[in-house]
């Protein structure tokens, strides 16, 4: 059987039996997959601590016939990311990134994009980079990779070019309302221009810049709001890194001081 060699962020873990354990990881080469690492719970020199949440690793499997999970021979190193295991914050984000991309995608679609955007993001909470405009700009680009970015220009019901300062958010229907057509839709969200500029920004800004984009007080409140209800929208739950987030920063919407 061939093997195979990718990078690979870890997802998720599973005990399995005594020594095993069922891995969930996406990785470059062939997106969301699932395998079983055999005695990874005895073997150090395959495996050892590599096999822990958000881990970037380069992966060695192969694929069994009559199983639906690959068989993972060897893990090996690529970055620590030691500081999300020491900053119980760093590990609350890390932990969040993690699940919107264990939730949100199917298992063997290769998304190149999505994977270092990853890899970027926690490289940036790795260092520190604890700004909640860090949030809010992987969750925009995080819909973007997916293809379910949301329309913020122009009106999604009209099609006509935004003007004017008042407008809403429609998560049901994906994208922004102008004030004109806002009072024939329910459950919008209000949004200033200065927020659904920032959002658009963000979406392109190059990732070496993300750390220091700074957001209005009040475009950090609409895009939270914004952003969260349409992501509950497409996952239909609350996820439960989220309320492990809420909980760190002691605020039930994201409302954390940025990090310096």
């Amino acid at each position: 059987m061939p093997l195979f060699k990718t990078p690979a962020v870890i997802l998720h873990t599973l005990p399995y039996g005594e020594s095993d354990q069922i891995v969930t990881f996406y990785t470059l080469d062939f997106g969301k997959m699932k395998g079983m690492a055999k005695g990874a719970k005895r073997s150090r020199k395959r495996f050892g601590s590599r096999l822990e949440i958000a881990s970037y690793v380069k992966v060695t499997f192969f694929e069994k016939e009559t199983s639906n999970l690959v068989r993972l021979s060897n893990c090996d190193l690529i970055r620590p990311f030691e500081g999300l295991r020491e900053d119980i914050r760093k590990l609350a984000w890390a932990s969040y990134f993690i699940e919107l991309v264990n939730e949100m995608t199917a298992e063997k679609i290769q998304n190149k994009p999505l994977f270092r955007l990853l890899v970027a993001f926690l490289t940036f909470i790795d260092r520190g980079s604890l700004k909640e405009e860090v949030l809010r700009i992987f969750e925009i680009r995080f819909l973007s990779c997916l293809g379910y970015q949301p329309q913020l220009d122009p009106c999604i019901h009209c099609q006509k070019k935004l003007t004017g300062e008042r407008f809403f958010f429609s998560p049901v229907k994906g994208g922004v309302v102008c004030s004109a057509c806002a009072p024939s839709l329910p459950d919008l969200i209000p949004v200033s221009l200065g927020t659904l500029k920032t959002l658009l920004l963000a979406h392109t800004l190059p990732l070496e810049k993300v750390s220091r984009i700074s957001f209005s007080p009040q475009s950090l409140k609409e895009s939270r709001a914004l952003l969260s209800s349409f992501l509950q929208q497409y996952l239909g739950k609350e996820l439960k890194s989220k309320k492990f987030l809420e909980q760190i920063n002691g605020n039930a919407e994201f409302g954390m001081r940025n990090s310096e």
